[in-house]
C-alpha cells in the first residue's frame, strides 16, 4: 500500500544518505512517491506478485548486511487467477478460493540460520497491529518476532487515525528479549532514521 510504500522508500532514502548501498525491492509503489528514493546508490528492483516479491527479496538478501522488509504483503491470494474480467453475464461468483503467500520474511530468517546469508547479517520486519490497548499490541509484536526469527520488528498502530495512507509514522522497535529498543514517530524519513540507528546499536 501507499504507506509501506512510503516508508519503504524512506528506508532507503536514509540508509543511501548514510552512505550504504541500497536495493529497494518495489512492489505497487507509486511513481511519485518511488521518486524520492532515487539516489545512485539505490537500485531499484519493480516487482507485481507477492512471489516475485519473495524471489526478489531471497535475490537481494543473499548478499545484503541488513534487510529490512516494510512492505505489507497480503496473507492470502485468489487459488487461480481469471484471464479476463469477471462480468455478471457470466453468472453469480459464488465463491473464490485462497492460498496462502510465502511469509517472506520468515523465509529469509530461515534462509539465514541455514548459512545461504552473509554472516552478521541484520533482519528488521515491519508489523501493524489493531490493537489499541499498548501492552497487548507490544505482546503480540513479541510473540511475532520470535516467530518469524528476526533481530528487530517495528511495530506501528494500524487504525482510523494511525498507519495506513498517512504522511506520519509511529513505531516501537521490539528487540532482544522482547524489550522496547527504540521508539520513534514524525515523517516516514524520520522514522527510518530511528530505525536505522536501531539496526546500527546491533551492529
Amino acid at each position: 500500500n501507499r504507506s509501506s510504500g512510503r516508508q519503504g522508500t524512506a528506508l532507503a532514502a536514509e540508509a543511501a544518505a548514510r552512505g550504504a548501498e541500497v536495493i529497494l525491492v518495489a512492489a505497487h509503489i507509486d511513481a511519485a512517491i518511488l521518486a524520492s528514493a532515487r539516489h545512485p546508490s539505490v537500485a531499484i528492483v519493480r516487482v507485481g506478485t507477492a512471489a516475485e516479491l519473495g524471489s526478489a527479496m531471497k535475490d537481494a538478501a543473499a548478499t545484503a548486511d541488513v534487510v529490512i522488509m516494510a512492505a505489507a504483503v497480503a496473507d492470502y491470494r485468489p487459488a487461480r487467477a481469471a484471464d479476463h474480467k469477471l462480468t455478471k453475464e457470466e453468472g453469480v461468483l459464488d465463491r473464490v478460493d485462497l492460498v496462502e503467500n510465502e511469509d517472506v520474511v520468515a523465509a529469509l530468517a530461515t534462509l539465514r540460520a541455514e548459512g545461504r546469508a552473509p554472516t552478521g547479517q541484520t533482519i528488521v520486519a515491519f508489523a501493524a497491529e489493531t490493537l489499541t490497548d499498548a501492552e497487548q499490541r507490544r505482546e503480540r509484536a513479541r510473540r511475532k518476532r520470535e516467530r518469524k526469527g528476526v533481530d528487530l520488528l517495528a511495530v506501528n498502530l494500524a487504525d482510523a487515525e494511525n498507519g495506513f495512507e498517512r504522511t506520519d509514522n509511529a513505531v516501537e522497535i521490539i528487540g532482544e528479549g522482547g524489550a522496547v529498543v527504540a521508539e520513534a514517530s514524525g515523517t516516514k524519513r524520520e522514522v527510518a532514521g530511528s530505525i536505522w540507528d536501531a539496526v546500527r546499536m546491533l551492529r
